[in-house]
């Protein structure tokens, strides 16, 4: 795993060991930032069940100027401290080690793009608590006007409907998983 643009482009990126991550593969990636070009810079950027950080980290390699990265497991943790010093960004990041459900949107920093790659399971059972802190994220004061969220859902998910306030603006195929990307209504 890499960082595949930017500043850090071919900077490798630790992952935590085991089967509990699933990093987003580098094609689909490089699909994601070029929907997103118009997006960065940004001031900032929210990666939420962060994993090992590879959409903050890229998002900060292409010009976003600080991220903060949501995520509770303690090996992905691990490895999100080491990719924060071994890419230098420790001014740039800063992690939040909690259950994403329990984070006050009204404490984040300003951010331009918000981030949410839950894992399969939790999304399979609990879409719509998903939804709902996607919602919240959305409507948080930090939140920027024209702000753009992804989310990453497996493909054979029953996805319900939205909240009110969120948009859907598009929705694309990536391998066994279905990418979405969404705004809060303006």
């Amino acid at each position: 795993m890499r960082i595949i643009a930017g500043t850090h482009r071919g900077r490798p990126l630790q992952a935590p060991k085991g089967r509990g991550t699933r990093p987003i593969l580098d094609r689909q990636k490089e699909s994601l930032f070029n929907v997103l070009r118009a997006s960065l810079p940004c001031s900032g950027v929210v990666d939420v069940f962060a994993g090992s950080g590879g959409l903050g980290f890229e998002a900060l390699s292409r010009g976003a100027e600080r991220a903060t990265f949501i995520e509770r497991g303690r090996p992905a943790v691990v490895a999100l401290e080491h990719n924060v010093a071994s890419l230098g960004f420790e001014g740039r990041a800063q992690i939040l080690v909690r259950d994403a459900f329990a984070v006050d949107p009204a404490a984040l920093h300003p951010f331009g793009l918000l981030f949410l790659d839950p894992p399969f399971p939790l999304y399979r059972d609990r879409a719509e608590r998903v939804h709902t802190l996607l919602a919240g994220l959305l409507a948080a004061p930090g939140c920027e006007d024209g702000a753009v969220a992804m989310l990453r859902v497996p493909a054979d998910a029953v996805v319900p409907d939205w909240p009110q306030g969120v948009q859907e603006v598009e929705r694309r195929p990536a391998g066994e998983s279905v990418i979405i990307l969404l705004r809060g209504d303006l």
